[in-house]
Order: structure tokens, then sequence, then C-alpha cells
């Protein structure tokens, strides 16, 4: 190897580092979160618009020294009250928090120079809302460094609910009609089933919830087990004995989309879809709705 070749190839891998080094110092700069008194944040009701006005990537400040932290859930829960109510819950959590705070401030990365590769990036879970807290009763939210992506990196969060659960409390947040039907998929209000003559085809349920009635009055809404099949239930006998109690859904068939389904749990015990012929109910769809 020559004098010459060797000075060429140490200022071609001198450049080699030095771009390397350059890259790694100059990744994106995050802000620093501010610091608040703990007791002016709470948990936002976890709707899909909600937001939680903190910066997304800010980092925790050098001299914080969180002893707890608060988590809330990002989604409600699966049932809703006679009152319109649906729960979320707040978590508060102690222990060791140096895990988290070195993850939370990481750098975040460079934006990637192959942009199609984030369609098989999957970090899209939505993230709960969390804040640290100080023992001097101060608080910060920080946010999360990005991947290259842009999209969050969720390691802060995690290590933060590996960590021991000291405290739960359930919060309760009323929803108005279109936000219960929004969930749900089904409306608050009874409505009386539309009876028709012919038969439905291809008679499917929509969404997996259902509004119960008592004397025509809403009790609630809840989850349904497993997926009703309704294809081979027969046409109901006449009658004319009428129920008490209801559970109101949403369906679709060869004609229509999202359309009123009435299932009554006693009386003459059928599945009307709204202006269909009434349905025989079996024992097995009653009891998905007990």
């Amino acid at each position: 190897m020559t004098w010459r070749y060797a000075t060429r190839l140490f200022l071609v891998i001198a450049v080699i580092v030095a771009g390397a080094v350059a890259w790694n110092v100059t990744t994106p700069d995050r802000p620093v979160a501010y610091i608040v008194p703990a007791d002016s944040l709470q948990c936002s009701i976890p709707f899909p618009d909600r937001y939680f006005g903190v910066d997304s990537d800010a980092t925790v400040p050098m001299d914080f020294e969180p002893v707890a932290a608060v988590t809330c859930d990002s989604f409600l829960g699966e049932e809703g009250a006679a009152d319109r109510t649906v729960g979320y819950s707040e978590h508060r959590w102690e222990g060791d928090f140096s895990d988290a705070i070195g993850l939370l401030n990481r750098r975040s990365e460079h934006p990637t120079w192959f942009p199609d590769s984030c369609a098989d990036d999957y970090s899209l879970a939505v993230l709960q809302e969390f804040w640290l807290i100080d023992h001097r009763g101060r608080a910060v939210r920080p946010g999360f460094p990005l991947n290259s992506c842009g999209r969050p990196k969720p390691g802060g969060l995690n290590a933060i609910t590996e960590l021991t659960e000291v405290r739960r409390i359930e919060h309760r947040a009323l929803l108005s009609n279109d936000q219960i039907r929004t969930f749900f998929g089904c409306l608050p209000v009874y409505a009386p089933p539309q009876i028709g003559s012919t038969q439905p085809v291809a008679l499917s349920v929509i969404g997996s919830w259902f509004c119960r009635f008592d004397s025509q009055r809403f009790v609630g809404a809840r989850p349904i087990a497993t997926s009703l099949s309704l294809k081979t239930l027969p046409l109901a006998s006449p009658c004319d004995e009428a129920p008490t109690t209801v559970a109101a859904m949403r369906y679709s068939d060869a004609d229509s989309y999202d359309q009123l389904l009435t299932v009554e749990l006693d009386g003459c015990r059928r599945v009307i879809p709204d202006g269909h012929a009434p349905l025989q109910a079996s024992a097995e769809i009653l009891s998905e709705f007990r």
C-alpha cells in the first residue's frame, strides 16, 4: 500500500466517520416539558378527538425527580349505564422511574430517506395520557421520542406501567345520544320496530353492542359475547304478546344498511329487522342479551 493510497483511504474513512457523528449529533432537538402543579391536571375523557394540551415530544426536565406517575385509560369502558354515563379509570404508579425517564428522554430519529417503508410501521396504538409527579406536588407531561417515520416510541410509557399500581380511580363520563350511538352503535331512545312482510336476505348484525330497554326505558348499553348468526332463524309465528324488555342493535342485509334490529327478550321473543317479517329468536340468541 503506497503512502498516497493510504492517505486517500484515511481521508475517506474520516469523512464517513465525521458524517456519522454529525448525523447522530444533529438529531432533532426536543423541547423540555413545563413543570405545573400536579393538582392542575386531570384525565381527559377518552373521546377520539381529545387533546391533551401537551407538546407531544417534550422531555422530562433534568432536575425533575418523579416519585409517582398517573396514566389515564385511552378508551371508555365497555358498558353504558342507564344514566348515560360510561366509566374510564385513572391509575397511579410508584417505583423506580430511572428506566422510564431514560426511555422518555431518548433522542428522536432523523426522518427516513425511504418514507414508503413507513407503511409497514405498526406503532400506531392509541397511547395513554400520562404525567409524572415529584415529592413537591409538581408535575410534568412529557411526550415521546419519534422514530424515523415520525411516530412515537412508547417504551417510556411501557416502563411506567410495569411499576407498582398503587391506586385506581374510576371516573364517569356523561354521553349524549349521538355519542352513545357512535361508541355503542345503538340509540338510547326507544323506537318501536317497523314490521314488514318480506323475509330478510343475507341478514347480518352491525357491531357488538346493544341498547337494552325495560318498558321502553333505556337501562344501558352492553357488549354481546359472540357474533350473532341470524341466517338460520325461521319466520316467527303470529303473536300479539307485547314485550317488556327488548334489545336494539343495527343490521344490514341485501337491500339496506344500518337499520334498526329489535330483539324481544320476553313476550313473543322475536327478532325484528325493520321493514321485514319477524324471525323467531332461538334460546342461543336470547342468551346473548341476558
